[in-house]
């Protein structure tokens, strides 16, 4: 496949965010942190959103009255680090009277923003978080504990959410605004096709597509689909035949998530994943319009169309019903002064992605900087031997790098290739900045590395690792006495248990779904138990390769065709890295 032409910028996401600040001067752009905000009311409910870029105009194309409150930005296709949601939070937070988080159901996403949402909680800031699942191309058996993937009906979830937010939860609340989103989320239905995969600034293009080949069920962060179709079905038949069956049909019960009937008003939202013209996304809305008529007696109230929900420049769309009747018949019973959530999804909003806006001349929130400053302070305990942790991080660090080409290979057979390279960057996270951490307390280094992980790492990886840490650092707390005590084996077991559970309340991965946990949990029952390191990695070791034997159920290579035969690279990486720290040990 050739080479796909595309503009190339230096430093493209840097240069990305600044010109959507330039051109929404009615926005604070924080660099420091990738995040937007608004102007909010204290009296009211702000909601915040995010995620990787890629997907403009979302999120930050939504910051704005009636929509969100705010944005955090990642990098490319991966979620924002912990911290950067926290401080979004908090500068929301204090021009509101409570933050709702509306995060996309993708791993990474979920661990980071609800992590954060922990962290403001325990800083006694009022929020929550609701996460949006609208996909219907994995289906329950493949994807139903890792739930339906977020797709272009995140959007439309935003958006009424957003306008009962400004008009009742002066009255209402959080918990009610929250309520709303989740009634919205349990009747919306997506799927997507695209012709090819997208072009990814600064990566080489890569496919296994060719004209006679499309696929069907396509994520939004280039993850292959569900379904190859070959030959390229028409327009009309893939919409009529492959598409709205899907979304529709009762007898399939493993993709009937949403009941609809001829008599329910719908909303239809025919999104342009990138690269297809206004000309034939007008032309799909008319065909998806006609067919629904025609083929299940459902006239929808309202058609949407346009570029709202991305992956750069993927020649695809995506079909998104909304049953309004059902959405409604529960807003109402529980909120009388709503009479229709149709309502709340035309009311006015000058969120600049959405379309038929207009600007008012409102003036951006002051920034207070003092909310982004962070001090890792931990309870001390735990007393070690700094020298020789440095030592065993250094050597694990070494052996990940000259592990990477092979954890990557790895990744671009069941994910999007970045696995090593996110690898290998939290271990430089770690070894960069040995010379900060405490000297003298386990626990506070443990909780500093946490941080570096989260800042360096990003993606689903970099949030399980630092929840980890995290938990092994407040484990230590626990299991030691008083800070003087030196740490040992037992005492470090019973922490790295306290760790897993911790890990657990943030991610419904076990042994057996071909994860990193399936190297993770072995290792910390059989150290817990033995307190012997060279045993624990052994059975680390064992439980990675068995990946190469199940089917993935969770992470993006839960979402392709056939992955039994492929370890996980995750739970690879994470034993090179055990082997190196044993070489330092």
């Amino acid at each position: 496949m050739p080479e796909v032409k595309s503009f190339e910028i230096s430093e493209p996401l840097k240069a990305a965010l600044k010109g959507f600040a330039l051109a929404n001067p009615q926005l604070s752009f924080v660099e420091s942190e990738n995040v937007f905000v608004r102007q909010t009311d204290n009296k009211k409910i702000a909601l915040i959103s995010g995620g990787g870029c890629g997907h403009e105009p979302a999120h930050a194309g939504y910051v704005g009255h009636g929509m969100l409150g705010g944005a955090v930005c990642g990098d490319i296709f991966a979620s924002p680090s912990t911290k950067q949601i926290l401080n979004g939070i908090k500068l929301l937070n204090e021009q509101s009277s409570g933050v709702l988080l509306v995060v996309k159901n993708y791993t990474g996403d979920v661990l980071h923003f609800g992590l954060a949402a922990e962290r403001a909680r325990a800083l006694g800031i009022n929020c929550k978080v609701v996460v949006v699942g609208d996909d219907v191309a994995v289906g329950r058996a493949k994807g139903g504990l890792v739930g339906r993937r977020a797709l272009a009906g995140t959007v439309l979830v935003q958006k009424i959410t957003g306008a009962f937010a400004e008009k009742y939860s002066d009255k209402y609340g959080l918990d009610s605004t929250a309520r709303v989103a989740e009634v919205v989320i349990d009747s919306l239905v997506t799927i997507g096709a695209s012709l090819d995969h997208c072009k990814v600034p600064g990566r080489k293009f890569e496919t296994e597509l060719n004209e006679h080949k499309m696929e069907l069920g396509m994520g939004i962060h280039n993850e292959p689909g569900v379904k190859v179709l070959e030959p390229v079905p028409s327009t009309d038949d893939l919409i009529r035949k492959d598409m709205l069956p899907k979304l529709l049909d009762a007898s399939d019960k493993d993709r009937h998530f949403v009941e609809f009937s001829k008599d329910d008003e719908v909303v239809v939202l025919i999104n342009n994943l990138g690269g297809v013209s206004n000309f034939v996304l007008s032309a799909i809305a008319a065909k998806t319009v006609e067919f629904l008529k025609e083929d299940y007696g459902i006239t929808p109230v309202q058609t949407i169309t346009g570029t709202l929900m991305t992956s750069f420049d993927m020649d695809g769309f995506s079909i998104t019903l909304l049953n309004v009747s059902h959405a409604s018949k529960h807003v109402h019973k529980e909120f009388p002064e709503v009479n229709c959530v149709l309502d709340l999804l035309r009311a006015p909003t000058d969120a600049p992605g959405w379309p038929n806006i207009s600007h008012e001349d409102d003036k951006a929130p002051k920034i207070d900087g003092s909310l982004l400053k962070e001090n890792i302070k931990v309870k001390p305990a735990g007393k070690f031997d700094f020298e020789h942790f440095a030592k065993m991080m250094k050597s694990g660090a070494d052996q990940l790098i000259e592990s990477e080409p092979h954890i990557t290979k790895l990744d671009t057979q069941v994910g999007d290739g970045d696995c090593g390279y996110t690898l290998v960057a939290g271990a430089k996270g770690i070894t960069e900045n040995l010379e900060g951490l405490d000297k003298t307390y386990l626990s506070q280094a443990l909780a500093q590395i946490s941080d570096h992980i989260e800042s360096s790492m990003g993606g689903t990886s970099g949030g399980l690792y630092s929840i980890m840490i995290s938990g092994l650092s407040h484990g230590l707390i626990q299991v030691c006495e008083n800070a003087e005590e030196p740490i040992d084996a037992k005492k470090l077991g019973k922490a790295m248990e306290i760790a897993l559970d911790t890990l657990y309340k943030y991610t419904k991965a076990r042994p057996g779904a071909s994860t990193l946990v399936d190297a993770l949990e072995p290792f910390v029952k059989e150290f817990a138990s033995s307190n012997d390191f060279a045993k624990a990695i052994d059975a680390a070791d064992k439980g990675a390769k068995s990946t190469g034997s199940i089917e993935a159920k969770f992470g993006r290579a839960s979402y392709v065709s056939d992955s039994s035969e492929i370890p996980d690279p995750g739970a690879i990486g994470f034993v090179e890295f055990l082997q190196g720290v044993k070489k330092g040990f």
